[in-house]
């Protein structure tokens, strides 16, 4: 018998339209740093306009960040941080795919820190790993893309090309997100190529835990039979592109 702790306290909201529901959450705030790409797809769809209107039904002020790139850096986590020290955000919001929220709850935890070298609380080779002198801010996830589990982890994947390094950043319990919408509309725009990839995400999941030498009996309740894969298998991908 092996001893484990599992604890995943992200409440999920999904389905179709759940984002219609998030102004009926409780908010963690008043002032939201709203967390998107530096792309164009949720002001094209639309998903950026619907986010804004329910943090209004929610009576949530927001501050926009939109310089997230795909593998996000050390330096536009430090620059959302600072624009929300600037503008007094008290929560954030990620809305996009992975790395907008590994981004977004990276900057949760930097933004009431009183340091301005996010590297001081990362590992690696060169990060200080420091003990963290305040408790992270709250943050939510809405999920625009399938694969990542993003919005149910406690940290990011930062890139620091200053030393070469690319390293998951976070993991307090605190840095679990309060709620994540993962809503299929959302991911319908998704082209088709990128829908592919995050299929194949999943599936590199499921291998990891199917074929890995530490595991214990949730990760083998997942992964009995292969169920994953053959989940993956059956799946229907529907894009509008």
């Amino acid at each position: 018998m092996s001893n484990y702790n599992f604890f995943c306290p992200t409440r999920v909201l999904f389905g179709q339209g759940s984002l219609n529901e998030f102004h009926k959450q409780p908010m963690p705030g008043k002032k939201a740093l709203l967390v998107i790409s530096n792309g164009q797809s949720t002001i094209k769809n639309g998903s950026l306009e619907r986010v804004k209107k329910e943090l209004a039904a929610a009576n949530c002020e927001y501050v926009l960040f939109n310089e997230v790139a795909a593998n996000p850096l050390k330096s536009t986590v430090e620059k959302g941080a600072q624009v929300a020290r600037q503008e007094n955000c008290d929560f954030v919001v990620a809305l996009g795919g992975g790395s907008v929220m590994d981004a977004a709850k990276v900057m949760a935890m930097f933004i009431p820190q009183p340091s301005n070298d996010l590297w001081d609380y990362a590992g690696g080779k060169t990060g200080k790993l420091k003990s963290l002198d305040k408790e992270p801010l709250p943050w939510i996830a809405i999920t625009t893309s399938a694969g990542t589990g993003s919005e149910v982890d406690t940290a990011g994947v930062i890139t620091n090309p200053d030393t070469n390094e690319k390293i998951g950043v976070g993991g307090p319990d605190s840095l679990f997100a309060k709620f994540a919408i993962v809503d299929p509309e959302l991911m319908k725009t998704v082209p088709p190529k990128f829908t592919a990839y995050q299929g194949f995400d999943a599936l590199f999941h499921s291998l990891e835990g199917y074929i890995s030498c530490v595991h214990n009996p949730m990760s083998d309740l997942v992964q009995r039979y292969f169920k994953s894969f053959w989940a993956c298998q059956d799946t229907i991908f529907i894009c509008t592109y």
